[in-house]
């Protein structure tokens, strides 16, 4: 089948075929494709156009999906940077990617970017000329750069298209837990094919299809999804920031049928909603934090259609989906949504895969492009996994890094931290290896007894597996990566070797 190569493409398409229908709040397809039209022209008169790249610092929103695909049809790059970012962590990626604008929202609550950006070196932002206020604050000035409202750009005489298949279309950066963050390029064929295959592959192209941005944008998990129901023509709704009680009076008033997020999103979702969704046909989950029996029982009493996913920012999230209700639905991985992708297991048991959604490079990284492309085709994820007997699907088991070679034998940590979970009192649980032993993390809760816990893993689990230390923790360490909180293993490596 052959699919749109550009963003503009998909879109107008999009428009063509459902102009009166709902695209986003206050918005039809229809109007939001004029909307982009103008706004490319609006960057037009800015001089932004081909080649060039605009960092969008933005919350989930219309302006971040609107000037997306503006900068899309000005054959321009967005940088996507995750509002949880402060100026160490942005600096660096505007030095990289060298941004000749960037747009923020200065009424965001939760977000002071004046001051954040204020913060960032000077030398890291020389290539800002410009600022776009995706708010209602009108001109002035940011970092001594003229602010142009948003309002204003959308008022231009509509551009012509300058979209091409083979044209920067944006950058994921990866979360940066074992190392210094990368910047992911895509280009906008991978980015548009894989929006019309998953939205075909989940049902987004079905009349009546809503989808709720509950994940942040800025990264894979949440576009991947919410580029799909633009390929299908679903309503999306945005969130700004993930409320539970939000979140479930929304699924319930709008009638939303597609939801992505990790684990914890989930289970926070479930402990407000009184009773099952009538609603909902998809929710593809990411096992974060290791709960994912308890997201599937909370699936079947709530009717949250909850199955397994897999993607990184290279692939794009939703590369692989589990089949619903199948054996494998818990867990991450599955059959991957476009028909001219593949995978492979290396005889390492590391995954290998490849297809229209890759990415292109990752930004001012020759040698780290090299590494995980190669030259034969498949991009080494860095994950283990196992195939499926039908060798069809696969299950994903673990980062290669977080592995535990444990007396010899290779463990998967989500399995002791399963295991962990299940016990009274245990409300998180990360295991880690030192010393070819393993080490247990764990946040207690409500009857939370280490003894008991000790006990329970010595009688019931192998020796090898069997934590040799407890060591109790207040909270995890965290890392804000652009598709969820992520645990930050690398620091519990470290702590369980001093």
């Amino acid at each position: 089948m052959s699919w749109p190569g550009t963003i503009t493409e998909l879109l107008e398409a999009t428009a063509a075929r459902r102009p009166d229908s709902a695209a986003l709040p206050g918005l039809t397809w229809a109007e939001m494709a004029a909307s982009v039209r103008r706004l490319a022209g609006g960057l037009a008169r800015e001089g932004v156009g081909p080649g060039d790249r605009v960092a969008l610092f933005l919350p989930n929103g219309p302006g971040l999906l609107l000037l997306l695909a503006a900068l899309a049809r000005r054959g321009a790059c967005a940088v996507l940077l995750n509002t949880r970012f402060r100026s160490a962590e942005i600096g660096p990626l505007l030095a990289r990617a060298r941004p000749s604008a960037i747009a923020v929202a200065r009424d965001f609550e939760a977000v002071d970017a004046a001051a954040i950006l204020a913060a960032v070196e000077p030398a890291q932002r020389v290539s800002l000329r410009l600022v776009i206020g995706v708010d209602p604050l009108g001109v002035g000035n940011l970092l001594d750069l003229p602010v142009r409202p948003f309002t204003e750009l959308d008022s231009a005489r509509e551009a012509p298209d300058a979209a091409t298949p083979d044209a920067e279309c944006l950058t994921f950066t990866t979360s940066g837990t074992t190392g210094r963050p990368k910047l992911v390029l895509h280009r906008q064929r991978s980015i548009a094919a894989h929006a019309a295959e998953v939205s075909a592959r989940i049902g987004l192209d079905v009349p009546g299809a809503c989808f709720l941005a509950a994940v942040p944008l800025c990264g894979t998990f949440g576009l991947a999804a919410a580029m799909a129901a633009l390929a299908g023509g679903a309503v999306i709704q945005p969130m700004a920031r993930f409320d539970a009680a939000e979140a479930d009076a929304t699924i319930r008033r709008t009638g939303v049928t597609h939801l992505v997020g990790g684990d914890d999103l989930l289970l926070r979702l479930a402990e407000v909603a009184g009773s099952p969704y009538n609603s909902l046909a998809f929710t593809g989950f990411a096992n974060f934090h290791g709960k994912a029996d308890r997201v599937m029982a909370e699936s079947a009493r709530l009717r949250l259609a909850a199955r397994g996913v897999y993607g990184s920012s290279e692939a794009q999230a939703l590369f692989a989906l589990q089949d619903p209700g199948g054996v494998h639905a818990s867990v991450g991985g599955g059959l991957p949504a476009s028909d001219a992708a593949a995978f492979a297991i290396g005889p390492d048991d590391q995954l290998l895969v490849r297809g229209p959604s890759l990415f292109d490079s990752y930004l001012g990284d020759p040698d780290a492009t090299a590494r995980a492309r190669g030259v034969d085709g498949w991009f080494r994820t860095g994950d283990l996994a196992t195939a499926h007997p039908d060798g069809r699907g696969f299950d994903f088991v673990t980062r290669a890094g977080d592995a535990l070679r444990l007396g010899g034998f290779l463990v998967a940590p989500e399995e002791i931290e399963g295991f962990l979970l299940a016990l009274p009192g245990v409300t998180a649980a990360q295991v880690v290896a030192h010393d070819g032993r393993a080490v247990a993390f764990v946040v207690p809760g409500a009857g939370f007894d280490s003894s008991a816990v000790l006990e329970a893993c010595r009688s019931q689990l192998a020796t090898f597996k069997s934590p040799s230390r407890l060591v109790v923790l207040p909270e995890l360490p965290m890392v804000d990566g652009p598709n969820g909180r992520k645990v930050q293993r690398a620091r519990l490596r470290e702590m369980a070797g001093g």
